[in-house]
């Protein structure tokens, strides 16, 4: 159970906001097993086209995962949405039934817009996956949202032959982490400190979406002097992994290299 305070600006009150969804956000990773496997199997998306007046829902269309765009409805009956799965749809606006759709090889979070230029209607929406439900990862936030990122505005126009270049091959990742073999305390005091100052970029329970490192493909997992000097000697602070010395201590960085080795290895 976590609580959340909304941020506000001057003349508005702020609320409370109490969610229990399987995860304890204060360590950013599943509270255990069955409560990570429990929100796994639930994630899921919908957009729901609800009617203000009598107060009902008038037509759903499900999602696969959590992570999806905006929508754009239009005076001509239509509802515009981008999706993680990385499809741009048009919808009929009264029933919701799928009148088109194009692939768009990445996710979509963004809201698309539509204008006119030289007696021309354009749709157009800025594409690419990630987002700060892709960069806090776990594997239910991610569900539905794995694509890998590539940026671009897409525009449509009725009519329109021009087709995307084919998508670049995903990199193929392989696990391949030394054996675990810490004892349980130092794996445990590794699961509390990643938790702490690592899972906000690196992934709830070490899954990430890509966009920043997977450690549990870090080829540093196998050399304690490597992955220090990333963690506690900033070998990385030009890309941005800045150094965690003053927060963590050797003992710390050793424990979180172990416990990722544990996830890694039971990944495999």
């Amino acid at each position: 159970m976590s609580n959340f305070a909304y941020a506000h600006d001057a003349g508005f009150t702020p609320r409370a906001m109490t969610t229990n969804v399987g995860v304890d956000f204060s360590a950013n990773a599943p509270a255990d097993e069955a409560a990570a496997a429990a929100a796994l199997a639930s994630a899921r998306g919908r957009l729901i086209a609800w009617d203000p007046v009598s107060q009902r829902e008038v037509w759903r269309a499900e999602r696969e995962g959590q992570a999806n765009g905006g929508t754009l409805s239009t005076a001509g009956g239509l509802v515009f949405q981008g999706t993680g799965t990385g499809e741009f749809l048009a919808l009929d606006a009264s029933t919701g039934a799928t009148l088109w759709s194009a692939e768009t090889q990445t996710g979509v979070l963004a809201a698309p817009i539509s204008y006119e230029a030289d007696g021309t209607q354009y749709v157009a929406v800025m594409v690419g996956s990630g987002g700060s439900w892709g960069m806090i990862g776990g594997e239910s936030n991610i569900k539905g949202n794995d694509l890998p990122n590539i940026s671009r505005l897409l525009v449509y126009t009725p009519g329109g032959t021009a087709a995307l270049p084919s998508a670049p091959p995903r990199p193929v990742r392989e696990l391949a982490p030394p054996p675990a073999t810490a004892p349980p305390e130092t794996v445990a005091l590794g699961a509390a400190a990643y938790g702490t100052h690592c899972g906000n970029c690196h992934g709830a329970a070490a899954v990430n979406l890509g966009i920043l490192s997977d450690l549990r493909y870090s080829v540093s997992l196998g050399s304690p002097e490597a992955w220090a000097s990333i963690v506690l000697g900033g070998a990385l602070a030009d890309i941005g992994m800045a150094s965690f010395a003053p927060v963590l201590d050797e003992e710390d960085a050793e424990a979180i290299r172990a416990w990722v080795i544990a996830r890694a290895n039971d990944g495999l």
